[in-house]
């Protein structure tokens, strides 16, 4: 079975035996330092200045569409600004990445999903960096030269949200808020160009 899910809401639905198969080849489990991991009590984000990359402000559409698949009603701070965004209220089309800087897969594919966002100015592209050390975070995006913007997740709620055991997870969010496609594990440049087709088949 691929790693590309199928196309329409409800259709892509994993089963936690082929989802945790899935995370064996190509994803990131927890972090395995114990100063990163899921049960340290955080202290409150603290903007991180990166180089060339994209504030926050414009993230958020009014809520106006019901029903299919969609990201949690939570608020997440903003990478580099003060800023709070609602991950249920993205405004889309926008191809959303879950990131960190201790996951391979994730480090590997982020220079292509970087070209990508500038290659299609009409999608939208969003990090959601998950789980991770804010400075190392920071230098990672600084050295790849992603401009997107980036929201933090400290606690790895969207990640648990979508139901797969690791990172990275990249989705398609089309311009209602709904999860249209998306890929588990790394991305190759086929299926970001098949989530960027589900994204065009929505208009």
């Amino acid at each position: 079975m691929g790693r590309r899910s199928a196309r329409r809401q409800g259709r892509f639905r994993l089963t936690t035996a082929v989802a945790a198969a899935l995370m064996l080849l190509s994803a990131c489990g927890a972090p395995t330092d114990p100063e990163t991991g899921p049960d340290l009590e955080l202290p409150p984000f603290e903007p991180i200045e990166v180089t060339g990359m994209e504030g926050c402000a414009g993230l958020e559409r009014p809520a106006d569409a019901d029903g299919g698949d969609r990201l949690p009603e939570l608020e997440l701070p903003c990478f580099n600004e003060p800023r709070r965004v609602d991950v249920s209220q993205l405004s889309g089309p926008v191809v959303v990445n879950l990131w960190a800087s201790w996951c391979g897969p994730c480090r590997k594919e982020m220079p292509m999903l970087a070209d990508a966002a500038q290659s299609n100015p009409e999608v939208g592209f969003l990090g959601i960096n998950t789980q991770d050390n804010p400075e190392a975070a920071a230098d990672f995006l600084t050295r790849t030269g992603v401009a997107y913007p980036q929201l933090v997740d400290a606690e790895a709620l969207v990640l648990a949200d979508t139901r797969v055991p690791g990172l990275p997870v990249t989705l398609a969010v089309d311009a209602q808020g709904r999860i249209v496609d998306r890929v588990i594990g790394e991305v190759s440049e086929e299926e970001l160009s098949g989530l960027l087709s589900s994204l065009a088949e929505q208009e």
